[in-house]
């Protein structure tokens, strides 16, 4: 009987130290974050947009990525319609009673076009949504550009757009 514990101990301890040895090294390599492939933008890409609530306006904020900032145009409308760079008429999604059309001039939309396609909803007080309206890549020599819409609720008395660094980013105010 003695002698069969020792013949189990040999075969089972190799066996059970292998075997955790091998779990161990699936947790180890599994704890390690994966690289994800990094987002790859001509000039520079815009990563997310956010926005808050502040005494008197609404704020919107482009988080970019790392490249010299994008020239920024702005235009205000009571109209949710726009033109894409086709020519092709459309509409923005979440309606209001007016709209804030940026232009994002050598910015791409990278990796924000996948995850983000749909309108953000924000229901501040001015700031109803923001929604990516289309984006053009440098191809045949064309400047990268991407164009925003805001959907604002309730009077706009002004709106001011700037840039920002470290970290790069676009911030738009919206006042009331």
């Amino acid at each position: 009987m003695h002698a069969t514990r020792r013949v189990l101990a040999h075969l089972v301890v190799p066996a059970a130290t292998a075997l955790l040895a091998t779990l161990g090294a699936a947790t180890t390599a599994s704890a390690t974050p994966s690289q994800a492939a990094a987002e790859v933008c001509e000039d520079i890409c815009i990563d997310d947009v956010r926005a808050a609530t502040h005494t008197g306006y609404d704020r919107v904020v482009f988080d970019l990525g790392a490249g010299p900032l994008p020239t920024v145009t702005a235009s205000h409308s009571t109209s949710p319609g726009f033109m894409t760079p086709g020519g092709e008429p459309s509409q923005i999604r979440t309606l209001g009673s007016s709209y804030l059309y940026l232009n994002f001039k050598d910015a791409e939309a990278g990796d924000f076009s996948e995850t983000n396609p749909s309108p953000e909803l924000f229901n501040l007080p001015t700031v109803k949504a923001s929604q990516l309206l289309w984006w053009t890549s440098n191809i045949l020599g064309f400047t990268p550009e991407t164009a925003f819409g805001i959907t604002l609720n309730g009077p706009v008395s002004r709106y001011n757009v700037f840039t920002l660094t470290q970290p790069n980013r676009v911030v738009v105010d919206i006042y009331r």
